[in-house]
């Protein structure tokens, strides 16, 4: 695995490779660069030949402990065995491409999501932004059919902070500001509002008063849609607020969705992220972990009702019962039918959260936690004065790869964030293994 700072890794080469160097990691990342725009390449340059269980291999050999899950998507561990065979068999049967006519295993992963989550009705996708937009979609249908034509568009609230995916609406939709500046201008559609964050005093007036700004009512909100945890900051959303909000949406009609996108399949010590507040929404959108490989989404309904006025043809998608991803999924949702991931994820959420305390109070003036649930931890460095350092943080990143340990480094926060995020499958001993490979890698970092 080559692990030059990016810097080098993707500086313009002086002379063109031969073929004979097409098989090296140099070969990769030399022909990504050449081929593919630089704003693709926004982590470490770490060539991946394989991956199993919690660990990713470079082609020679050399082995890195996994806390990305390839963002969120490997819970139930890289190459899982059961979903290898599944997509083998279904390759070998002779179907990789059904559009929407109907097939056997896309009836099956249908009924296993719905009994699993409890809600009554599914609508497949391939991407998470995807799901976004069958979510506002929907939504929207309804709304209309609630209130009839006196208006041409619904207006969907999301919150500060938030990050829905990269499509249009998706950005639209999400609460970064740098990240939807290159947009048309859809203000009184998309309305933004404070995250109910955690220990912070909320209530829906603030909805209210957004809406009042652009000359909206209540009535004219399809949706509110939020996440337990945003991915962008992981912040985590007050319960007594979520309940707020369910009963403001309840009573004025508006669908409540929770994107459950990275949250989903066990990441939080619980099968969905929402079962911790104790708020159930009308929709809920997954992807990322539901196939634990192959690109696949969904939005979960909870009332067949909500879907009753969307057009013929409205949810559909090329690939979104691709039976290979269906495949995938369904042996995925297969593991987390009796609970032991989940329970798994809890205590070893609690065993990252108890280390990374004590990485802290080695040096609590240069360190923070950021958020922690579950399986997922946000850690960043910090200056005397308490601000965020985003050149140690990176630091530390580069010598975690050097040290044998993935870790993601997003591009929010400045990229002063390092998100955590092993395997719900990840052993007590790997565990522990990643914890002392991150302790020296800061060490080798010089944070004090």
């Amino acid at each position: 695995m080559t692990t030059l700072p990016r810097t080098e890794v993707f500086a313009p080469a002086d002379t063109a490779m031969t073929t004979a160097d097409s098989d090296t990691d140099a070969w990769v990342l030399e022909t990504l660069r050449r081929y593919e725009p630089a704003t693709m390449h926004t982590q470490h340059p770490v060539v991946w030949d394989r991956a199993s269980g919690s660990r990713v291999f470079a082609q020679d050999g050399r082995s890195w402990l996994d806390w990305t899950s390839g963002i969120l998507t490997a819970n139930a561990g890289h190459a899982r065995a059961e979903v290898v065979t599944a997509i083998t068999a279904q390759a070998q049967q002779g179907l990789l491409h059904a559009y929407m006519f109907p097939t056997r295993v896309r009836a099956r992963t249908v009924k296993a999501l719905a009994e699993l989550s409890g809600f009554a009705q599914a609508v497949l996708y391939t991407t998470g932004a995807e799901a976004v937009e069958g979510g506002l979609k929907i939504s929207s249908r309804h709304a209309i059919a609630r209130r009839g034509p006196r208006r041409n568009r619904s207006v969907v609230v999301t919150f500060d902070g938030s990050f829905h995916g990269r499509t249009l609406g998706a950005q639209l939709a999400g609460g970064l500001p740098a990240q939807r500046d290159w947009a048309p201008s859809l203000d009184e559609v998309f309305i933004h509002v404070p995250f109910p964050a955690h220990g912070e005093a909320w209530d829906t007036k603030v909805i209210e008063d957004a809406l009042q700004e652009v000359g909206a009512r209540p009535e004219d909100v399809s949706c509110v849609m939020g996440e337990i945890y945003q991915g962008s900051t992981l912040r985590q959303i007050d319960p007594a607020s979520a309940r707020l909000l369910r009963e403001w949406c309840s009573q004025h009609g508006a669908l409540l969705i929770f994107d459950e996108i990275q949250s989903g399949f066990g990441r939080t010590g619980a099968l969905f992220a929402y079962e911790h507040i104790g708020v159930r929404p009308d929709l809920l959108l997954v992807a990322k972990g539901l196939s634990g490989s192959l690109p696949i989404s969904a939005v979960l309904i909870a009332d067949p009702a909500f879907t009753e006025n969307v057009r013929p043809g409205e949810l559909t998608s090329t690939h979104s019962g691709n039976p290979i991803s269906l495949a995938a999924a369904e042996a995925n949702l297969a593991l987390f039918a009796d609970g032991t991931l989940v329970a798994e994820a809890s205590r070893r959420g609690q065993q990252l959260a108890d280390g990374l305390a004590d990485w802290v109070s080695l040096l609590p003036q240069r360190r923070r936690i950021i958020g922690a649930m579950g399986m997922i931890a946000g850690v960043a460095c910090t200056n005397e004065d308490g601000t965020l350092d985003a050149q140690s943080s990176q630091r530390l990143a580069t010598q975690c790869i050097e040290h044998g340990l993935l870790v993601c480094v997003p591009s929010t926060m400045g990229g002063a964030m390092l998100k955590i995020m092993p395997p719900v499958t990840t052993s007590e001993e790997e565990l522990a293994e990643g914890l002392a490979r991150f302790s020296e890698a800061a060490d080798a970092a010089q944070l004090s």
